[in-house]
């Protein structure tokens, strides 16, 4: 059976003990980190620098695995010193990753550059993933690239992991993106990328009239989330279903203390 994550995006207003106690209470098995409170990364907060040691004990007692860490990395870039940001985030949470016992760090493509098109890109955003997948290993921690930003297309994203081909560089499927924004069925998102499939990311929505989507509560949109599950399980998947619940974006989205337990409800229901 897949294991039940959330991602700390949904809940920016908990302490880390909050955090803890209610992922435990709520059936969680493991909670991924995006941010602590006001600080998107957490690899720069006390609770994981001076305070590294309490935090893992405070996990360990509660019988909670943390799944990944969640950076704003990208690499899709061409500017040296934004790219050398962008290295600089990733190698402080690959570090505090691997003192945590957490496998995988989410990255991103990013946006295409000024200029630029995805196929122009392309072989820039291979050099650099290559190049970070390379220390990855020495860290003993998988990087997995987001489908998202410009990178939903799941032919391009399945032709990009084919040309990286590092086995330290995986993908991270938000469910929820590719469908969405593409309108791609799950089969053909699964035939492009399932095979590189690491982490993903659930989330529901309904689309609105004027073109964008509105996010809701696990099974009240129209993503189809049982068939790619479905497919997954079936393919072999039995890492993390990390809920993604973006709430330090959308703040009139319902609470972490409606929107956590209920995806555990459904999710074990999905998944009996």
């Amino acid at each position: 059976m897949l294991k039940l994550s959330f991602t700390t995006l949904g809940c920016p207003d908990w302490t880390l003990q909050q955090i803890v106690e209610n992922a435990a209470r709520m059936g969680y098995d493991a909670v991924d980190f995006r941010g602590l409170q006001e600080n998107l990364d957490i690899s720069t907060t006390p609770a994981f620098t001076t305070g590294l040691n309490a935090t893992r004990r405070m996990f360990a007692d509660a019988g909670l695995a943390i799944s990944g860490i969640a950076t704003s990395a990208r690499f899709a870039v061409i500017d040296a010193a934004e790219l050398q940001a962008n290295y600089d985030e990733t190698r402080r949470n690959m570090d505090l990753a691997a003192r945590l016992g957490a496998k995988f760090l989410r990255v991103y493509g990013g946006r295409v550059p000024e200029g630029h098109t995805v196929d122009s890109i392309l072989p820039t955003l291979i050099d650099n993933l290559r190049h970070i997948g390379d220390e990855a290993a020495q860290y003993d921690v998988t990087l997995v690239l987001e489908t998202h930003d410009d990178w939903t297309n799941s032919a391009v994203f399945g032709k990009l992991m084919r040309e990286v081909d590092h086995p330290r560089v995986r993908v991270l499927w938000d469910l929820h993106h590719p469908f969405r924004t593409n309108g791609e069925p799950p089969q053909m998102t699964y035939a492009n990328i399932g095979s590189y499939t690491a982490s993903i990311h659930v989330k529901d929505s309904v689309p609105t009239a004027d073109g964008g989507h509105r996010y809701v509560l696990l099974g009240e949109g129209d993503v189809p989330l049982q068939e790619m599950l479905d497919l997954l399980v079936s393919g072999g998947y039995d890492g993390y279903a990390i809920l993604e619940w973006e709430k330090r974006w959308i703040l009139d989205l319902p609470a972490p203390e409606i929107a956590f337990p209920q995806y555990v409800e459904k999710m074990r229901v999905w998944l009996a």
